[in-house]
């Protein structure tokens, strides 16, 4: 009776949290459209133009459905966008506690659940109107049902299952398709088990035609909205041609060591914003946890016992194992072929990262309190320090991850003070700019702002009316500079805006140059 009370305790106190989250979250979601992307998918939900780049290719057609959906209901499409991603978040509790349980029982599944949504970046990302949060929803919805398949991989209905989720999943964040690798070893499995040879062939051609089908939904759906084939076939790869040329941020068009290009990706990214949130005490926290684990495990044989690793079946360590293999393989194409400069693109594997740390944690926990020998006593001792670390871990949490949700639902964004500096001046004037004259677009600036990419266009039309005062962003004068590094001679310092660049890591200082010819 006590044990189960605690049960039921435990899981409340998880319950609450996640529902604390998700209330903080509606509360406090950004008011503010920040980032060229962010105006892409809020513009999208009045008019779904892929040509206007609303939102930009692949389209992302059921984020964008389901903000329509609220969108009449709320009446604002930023907010309608940030409202989908937190109840999206909230569902992913669901299959986050299923897979937990696997690995932590009943008991502490929830608690898991609690402990991976309340990390704060995972947890900011549900108050702006982008798809990554939305993404990774489905990617637990995904990972959940790849792993009930693969528990009987000749089961169609699973199988189904795991197809239809990867569909919603690529239908919502295309760049998550890594994780695809997960329908590879069901169909591999299928395929061993299935011995008569002809059988296993039709069967692992209807298996691909069922998940190919999953995905001609949302495809065919956006060519026909582009008008033909042909025409969204084109566009398709004008988009990828520029992703991995111009603009994109890999190794192909952003000219960084692959030394740095690591260290920014691993120690900034990943670990400093992603994982700690720029908190000192998570970090320190996190740290505390895997030197516990690494203590715990090596003092477990020591103790009469290695744990409750060996209870583990079959399918559950292959599952652990084609776990790590999905996010080695995200990581390399975050790695190679991802915009460098934003940290939100690594945060799919974090989830993932901390599940697998918190059920050892908590498995390892369980494992020393059960220890009965002479030197027990050490097991216990570690033992509560691991649960205590684990209940302060989300503590800090969910205190860090509210102050960063108000902060980042009130900080006005620099490109919102750039306007609002610019929109004092009195007389007239034009501001080029590179990335941030999409969202003076949505503010509806009423001077104005032009995207300029070349330094010899830049002279030609700047002094065509000597009336108006020239002004230019640091982002226009760095790549005029690289064109001719005598610009900065002509460009003189007038004002510099900043935010938190945990918000936004590429635009969150803005300096404002006035050009003298």
């Amino acid at each position: 009776m006590q044990r189960r009370r605690a049960d039921i305790l435990t899981a409340i106190v998880a319950i609450m949290t996640m529902m604390a989250i998700c209330y903080w979250s509606f509360r406090y979601a950004s008011p503010y459209v920040r980032t060229w992307d962010e105006v892409d998918f809020v513009l999208a939900l009045n008019r779904f133009d892929l040509l206007a780049m609303q939102p930009h290719f692949p389209g992302y057609p059921y984020f964008i459905v389901g903000g329509q959906l609220l969108l009449g209901w709320l009446g604002d499409p930023a907010r309608s966008l940030e409202v989908l991603n937190a109840l999206l978040a909230l569902s992913s509790a669901i299959p986050i506690a299923l897979l937990a349980r696997t690995y932590v029982g009943r008991r502490w599944s929830f608690a898991v659940a609690a402990l991976i949504m309340s990390a704060p970046y995972i947890w900011l990302m549900q108050g702006r109107p982008m798809s990554e949060c939305a993404g990774i929803a489905w990617l637990w919805w995904f990972l959940w049902s790849a792993r009930h398949a693969l528990e009987q991989p000749r089961s169609f209905g699973r199988q189904m299952l795991a197809s239809a989720m990867f569909g919603f999943l690529m239908g919502t964040r295309l760049s998550f398709f890594p994780f695809g690798a997960a329908l590879l070893l069901i169909w591999g499995k299928q395929y061993a088990m299935t011995k008569d040879r002809g059988r296993r062939v039709r069967r692992l051609a209807l298996s691909v035609l069922i998940a190919s089908a999953f995905q001609l939904i949302w495809i065919v759906g956006l060519a026909l909205s582009e008008g033909t084939i042909a025409g969204f076939w084109h566009l398709s790869i004008a988009f990828v041609k520029g992703h991995f040329s111009e603009w994109g941020g890999g190794v192909a068009s952003y000219p960084l060591p692959f030394g740095e290009r690591l260290l920014r990706l691993f120690g900034e990214n990943l670990i400093r914003d992603v994982l700690f949130a720029r908190s000192v005490v998570i970090a320190v926290l996190l740290t505390l946890l895997v030197l516990l684990l690494l203590a715990g495990k090596r003092l477990l044989p020591q103790v009469g016992t290695v744990g409750h690793s060996q209870s583990l079946s079959l399918s559950d360590r292959q599952a652990a194992r084609w776990l790590l293999a999905g996010l080695g393989l995200y990581t390399a194409w975050a790695l190679l072929g991802q915009n460098i400069e934003k940290p939100r693109h690594i945060a799919p594997i974090a989830g993932p990262m901390l599940l697998l740390l918190y059920a050892s944690a908590i498995r390892t926990a369980r494992s020393l309190s059960d220890a009965r020998r002479t030197s027990g006593w050490r097991a216990r001792v570690l033992s509560v320090a691991i649960v205590f670390s684990l209940a302060s871990i989300a503590i800090v949490q969910l205190a860090h991850g509210a102050g960063l949700m108000r902060k980042q639902a009130e900080q006005r964004p620099a490109v919102y003070r750039l306007h609002d500096y610019v929109s004092k001046l009195e007389e007239p004037v034009i501001v080029y700019t590179w990335e941030e004259t999409r969202v003076l677009q949505w503010l509806q600036a009423d001077y104005d702002h032009r995207r300029i990419y070349t330094y010899d266009y830049f002279r030609a039309t700047a002094t065509a009316d000597p009336g108006v005062r020239v002004l230019l962003t640091d982002h226009v004068l760095e790549g005029f500079a690289r064109q001719n590094p005598e610009a900065r001679r002509h460009a003189v310092p007038l004002a510099e805006f900043e935010s938190d660049s945990l918000f936004e890591p590429v635009y969150s200082v803005i300096r404002l140059y006035e050009w003298k010819p």
